[in-house]
């Protein structure tokens, strides 16, 4: 038999959502050879922190229950509760296409696909449960999973769509403009984030985003006034810091605000190496940056600028070799970006180093003559 008496299954049910724990598995366990009776003890005993006894039961589940709708919701339940969610994202399929599941377990198997990067099913649940009901969770999810398979316009349609449903709500305005912008749709996200700001004018997310589009437009300017804004409305994000930062060479007039902000940030962040890094390039001197550089290798021995920036300033100091070192470091970093190439290709020079220098300067030439992209 594959089900309890009715009066059975409700007590137990019942004891088992109120948390009476051991009275429900009292009840179930009387139930040893019913499906359904497993499943709901797999959830009492992991309740129980008797995780063996679970997994037991779970799996006797499986076994015996596993094409009765109400054994596999409760099975879903269980993997999700016991963390096992690609599990409990495929039984809560199953019941959701069982023919007899609850309105909402549709929602709940793509939600579940999604979380544990299942996208193709997460799609093919999350589209029929959209068939049922608009959702704003649903759009999100379908977003992200449209974006993860390399479906770019069906993101961004989701995005609109979630703009649909929420008209007024900051975040869906937020989540669209940063899809255009992942989209490389700078002239479409910063057309769109400019609306964006007038009607959330004290919104973070919003500014930064239409800070970067007005940065992938090479309207430094404005972005610098944008980034700016971000900083006085959430102090310790460090985005537009960063942001800030690469662009000192092309805001000379911002030099003494931005260092005014970088010193703050720095009192405020301890851990964050673009914090220092950030204070060393708004406007410092050499002897004042070098500590401050060597402070940001020290937090985040992986970003690139950082000892970049160093061997720039022992560069300025003809401090050729320690240079050289910094720049190897920068390369070994990221070895797709030109600059240290170049920079390196100079300091090996000046050490006698021709052939090293050759092939830097080739790797130089060969990485500038690649296409950029939209935030080179």
């Amino acid at each position: 038999m594959y089900f309890l008496a009715a009066d059975w299954m409700a007590n137990a049910q019942a004891a088992l959502e109120a948390g009476r724990l051991a009275e429900a598995r009292v009840l179930l366990e009387a139930q040893a050879g019913n499906g359904r009776a497993q499943a709901l003890l797999a959830r009492v005993y992991w309740g129980l922190k008797l995780t063996q006894k679970a997994a037991l039961a779970a799996r006797a589940a499986e076994r015996m229950a596993g094409g009765a709708p109400a054994a596999q919701h409760d099975l879903a339940l269980y993997f999700a509760q016991s963390g096992q969610r690609k599990l409990a994202a495929v039984w809560e399929g199953r019941y959701a296409e069982s023919g007899k599941a609850d309105g909402l377990a549709g929602v709940r198997a793509a939600l579940l696909f999604g979380e544990v990067g299942e996208w193709e099913e997460a799609i093919r649940f999350g589209l029929a449960a959209l068939e049922r009901e608009d959702r704003p969770d649903v759009r999100v999810m379908l977003a992200r999973a449209y974006e993860a398979t390399g479906k770019p316009d069906l993101a961004v349609a989701q995005y609109k769509g979630l703009l649909g449903l929420r008209p007024y709500d900051e975040p869906a305005h937020a989540a669209y403009g940063q899809a255009l912008l992942r989209m490389g749709r700078f002239n479409d996200a910063s057309a769109f984030l400019a609306e964006a700001r007038g009607k959330f004018d004290k919104s973070p997310q919003i500014e930064l985003a239409y800070g970067v589009a007005l940065y992938t437009q090479r309207r430094f300017a404005e972005a610098g006034e944008r980034f700016l804004r971000v900083i006085e409305l959430a102090p310790l994000v460090p985005q537009p810091y960063i942001f800030l930062a690469r662009m000192m060479d092309q805001l000379p007039e911002k030099a003494g605000e931005i260092r005014t902000r970088a010193e703050a940030w720095l009192r405020m962040e301890a851990k964050n190496g673009f914090a220092p890094y950030v204070l060393a390039r708004a406007g410092a001197t050499d002897a004042e940056a070098k500590p401050l550089l060597l402070e940001a290798m020290r937090r985040d021995p992986k970003v690139w600028e950082f000892p970049f920036a160093l061997g720039q300033l022992l560069e300025r100091a003809q401090d050729w070799a320690g240079a050289a070192g910094a720049y190897e470091k920068a390369v070994a970093l990221n070895a797709a970006v030109p600059e240290p190439h170049y920079r390196l290709a100079r300091v090996y020079g000046r050490l006698g180093m021709a052939a090293k220098a050759a092939r830097e300067r080739a790797l130089h030439e060969k990485l500038l003559a690649q296409p950029k992209g939209g935030m080179q």
